[in-house]
């Protein structure tokens, strides 16, 4: 009895040595992580929140089947549709809270973040925005966190290749003056072109909601820049690009990242073609596994994904990295694990987090081309 007593207890710390060194059911040790994600999937903001929440779901699938590793660790993420409304955003920040949640995902925008991510740090709830892209956006807290790249990380880039392609020397701007995603538009692009020695010749702005731009656009028109900027949502951008036809404004177009969906070019059909755009993701990129996350994605839902969804299934990959590096049991732990997390390749290249909780990363030039975005050859 006593060498089968000492061989159960020998076993027994041989196991725990193997799982010490190895991760082998360290997992076990630890209950399911909760997360909540937080998407528009309807409201006007609906397309860009719904290809969030696809990627999201067909993240979950991966995690499940192993395909993103999370070193053993079972991850449950509750999608929930904040419906373009921030007041519907902060109610489901708070039950997130109350319901367990040790990690945010989302909101979808800027706006959102900005009235809904204090109550995450006032919580001390990690959070990371996956398309938040505004200025000041981690600055809001230690542990908010973004894997989106900010109009100030690629607004310069876009700037220097409509120069380096198209010699503008002049441009106007016409953006969204009551959203933070299309404010941000309007504050950096009016900073860096001057910059880079392309002077401002108009200034144009309109409201959310609103259906006729031909007033804002003829004047514009009437300045005659070599370039036009708009900082706006997909709704209101889609109807500008063919507006700025029916007035006969013909000139070079830059996006803000609000134009970084198929639905600009659902929705302006012809006349979005030829616009550029600053983009964190774009189908064709070489990144790793995103070949088959597009066809993964194309497979489940009978359509390509956009980079809404790349950022969102991005920021996946990266939280399960985290987890499996440092098996957080609770907020606390997660937010620590985050800023220790290093380098991880996902679908929208190989990422890390720079000391200010920002994308250190890199992005593309993107070109509105033949009813698709493509790597803009200038």
């Amino acid at each position: 009895m006593r060498n089968v007593t000492r061989m159960l207890i020998a076993a027994a710390a041989l196991g725990s040595t193997l799982a010490a060194s190895t991760g082998v059911g360290l997992a076990a040790s630890h209950p399911d992580l909760k997360w909540t994600a937080i998407f528009d999937s309807t409201g006007p903001a609906g397309a860009y929140g719904t290809s969030q929440k696809n990627a999201v779901e067909l993240a979950q699938t991966d995690l499940s089947d192993g395909k993103i590793d999370s070193g053993g660790q079972k991850i449950s993420i509750e999608i929930q549709d904040s419906a373009t409304s921030p007041a519907q955003v902060i109610n489901i920040m708070q039950s997130a809270f109350g319901g367990g949640s040790s990690f945010i995902i989302g909101p979808t925008l800027s706006s959102e973040a900005f009235k809904a991510d204090p109550l995450a740090v006032k919580a001390n709830v990690p959070v990371l925005g996956v398309s938040n892209t505004a200025t000041g956006i981690p600055a809001m807290g230690p542990c908010v966190f973004r894997n989106s790249l900010s109009e100030a990380q690629i607004v310069p880039d876009v700037i220097e290749a409509a120069k380096k392609a198209w010699h503008v020397k002049t441009a106007a701007i016409i953006y969204g003056d009551d959203d933070q995603f299309t404010k941000a538009d309007y504050t950096i692009f009016n900073a860096d072109l001057p910059k880079a020695g392309v002077k401002v010749v108009d200034v144009e702005t309109f409201h959310k909601g609103d259906v006729d731009f031909k007033a804002q656009l003829t004047k514009i028109k009437e300045a005659k820049p070599d370039v036009v900027v708009y900082g706006a949502l997909y709704a209101e951008g889609a109807k500008l690009l063919t507006q700025a036809r029916e007035v006969g404004l013909q000139t070079h177009e830059i996006g803000g990242n609000g134009f970084n969906s198929p639905q600009i070019i659902a929705l302006a059909g012809k006349a979005a073609d030829g616009v550029i755009v600053g983009a964190a993701w774009f189908e064709g990129a070489e990144t790793a596994g995103n070949a088959a996350f597009v066809k993964n994605y194309m497979a489940k839902y009978g359509k390509a994904p956009d980079q809404f969804a790349a950022q969102a299934y991005a920021g996946v990959q990266i939280a399960a990295a985290a987890v499996k590096k440092a098996h957080p049991g609770d907020a606390a732990g997660m937010c620590q694990a985050l800023k220790n997390v290093g380098t991880v390749q996902t679908v929208i290249g190989s990422f890390k987090f720079a000391p200010s909780r920002d994308a250190d990363a890199h992005g593309f030039i993107v070109q509105i081309k033949n009813g698709g975005f493509a790597k803009f050859a200038g």
